[in-house]
């Protein structure tokens, strides 16, 4: 799921590989790594009225990943800010959308500039292609679902505590997403740190896990996160809090 930045020095120019630069459109018109393009979070979700941050529309965003040249075999490597989850949010979209090769540069693109690696200003154009929608409901769930099956999942909740503390999906676990972010400027911790932390927290590997918080931003980093760990069978409630709490579902 993850390469590391020697892997992607080797890979810029190669042309079946995409880069995706997740941050803010002028943080990326200031400098990016080469040959990468431009695709924010808020490009890729769709806002209910309610604030709810949903997986788009397949067709729609389909169209929109062809124009960048995404298609499904190639390989698309996601690369984002540290501490911010909006590079996992755009991984999960694309793998929940058919994506067959999605990875996620475990550096910032900070620190990937802080070590002296090349960095550019030159906007890349690619050539247009066909995204054909495959929609994988297995990683995703929604509020519906979720109430039925309640007791039969491991519910994890990636927000604060302060934000746990005030409400929270019944019997959901807080696991802050922060706990799992790396050190110098890596994205995550080593799986064998995330192994580790999930034994720590005591969550168990007999149930199928779902991961929410407040937009599903900070749980999609904990999806992430737990799929490191070795749990095969997650799923990210991309409503999250925002739209349990509108559909008036029960809270602790």
């Amino acid at each position: 799921m993850f390469v590391t930045y020697s892997w992607l020095l080797e890979h810029l120019d190669d042309q079946n590989t995409v880069i995706i630069d997740t941050r803010p459109k002028i943080s990326y018109s200031y400098g990016h790594i080469p040959n990468s393009i431009s695709l924010t979070v808020e490009q890729i979700i769709e806002i209910s009225s309610t604030g709810a941050h949903f997986a788009p529309n397949p067709e729609k965003a389909s169209l929109q990943l062809g124009e960048l040249g995404i298609d499904n075999e190639k390989i698309v490597v996601v690369c984002g800010d540290l501490m911010d989850p909006s590079v996992f949010r755009v991984a999960w979209t694309l793998q929940y959308l058919g994506q067959k090769n999605t990875k996620i540069l475990n550096l910032s693109i900070g620190s990937w500039h802080g070590m002296g690696l090349n960095m550019t200003r030159v906007q890349k154009n690619s050539p247009i292609t066909k995204f054909i929608p495959n929609v994988q409901n297995s990683i995703r769930i929604e509020s519906e679902e979720l109430f039925q099956l309640i007791d039969d999942l491991i519910i994890l909740d990636a927000r604060t505590p302060q934000e746990y503390f005030a409400g929270h999906i019944p019997r959901s676990i807080l696991f802050p997403f922060t706990d799992g972010i790396g050190q110098d400027g890596m994205l995550l911790e080593t799986k064998e740190s995330l192994e580790n932390l999930f034994v720590q927290k005591q969550i168990p590997r007999n149930k199928p896990l779902v991961c929410y918080c407040m937009h599903g931003h900070r749980a999609s980093s904990l999806y992430f996160q737990a799929k490191m760990a070795g749990f095969e069978n997650v799923r990210l409630y991309d409503g999250s809090f925002l739209d349990w709490y509108s559909k008036k579902l029960p809270l602790e």
